[in-house]
C-alpha cells in the first residue's frame, strides 16, 4: 500500500513538472498576444486562440486540483497512508491557489504556486521512501 501511494505521489510530481515547464512557454506566449491586443496589434483568430490556451491552462490546473484531492481523500482514508497524510494535507489547497491565479489571468504566479505545491510532494515522496 505504501509502494502504491508513494508510486501515486511520484506520479503527480512527474505531471506537474511537466506542465509547469510547458507553462513558462505558454504563459510567455500568452502575455505577448494579450500585450499586442491591448496595443491593437492582434488579429480577432489569435486573440481567440489565446483565449483557448488560456482557458486550456485554466481547465488543466482544476484537473490537477481534482486529483490532488482525491489523493489527499485516499490518504486520509487508507490506515497504512494515514501516517504520510499529514504532510500531503493541503497540497490541493496550493493547487486551489493556482487555480485562482490561473482564474485572475495570473498565469506566472500560478506557475510559481504550482512549483510549491510539486515542492510539498516532493517532501512527502521523501518520508515516504525513508
Amino acid at each position: 500500500v505504501r509502494t502504491g501511494g508513494a508510486t501515486r505521489v511520484a506520479d503527480q510530481i512527474k505531471l506537474l513538472t511537466k506542465f509547469v515547464y510547458l507553462l513558462g512557454g505558454v504563459t510567455s506566449g500568452i502575455a505577448a498576444i494579450d500585450e499586442a491586443a491591448r496595443r491593437n496589434e492582434a488579429s480577432p483568430a489569435v486573440i481567440q486562440q489565446n483565449q483557448q490556451s488560456k482557458a486550456m491552462v485554466k481547465s488543466s490546473i482544476t484537473r490537477f486540483r481534482e486529483s490532488l484531492d482525491k489523493l489527499e481523500i485516499d490518504f486520509r482514508n487508507t490506515p497504512d497512508l494515514q501516517p504520510f497524510y499529514i504532510k500531503l494535507a493541503g497540497v490541493a489547497a496550493g493547487t486551489a491557489t493556482a487555480e485562482e491565479q490561473a482564474a485572475a489571468n495570473q498565469f506566472d504566479a500560478a506557475g510559481r504556486t504550482l512549483l510549491n505545491v510539486i515542492n510539498r510532494l516532493t517532501d512527502v515522496l521523501v518520508v515516504m521512501r525513508q
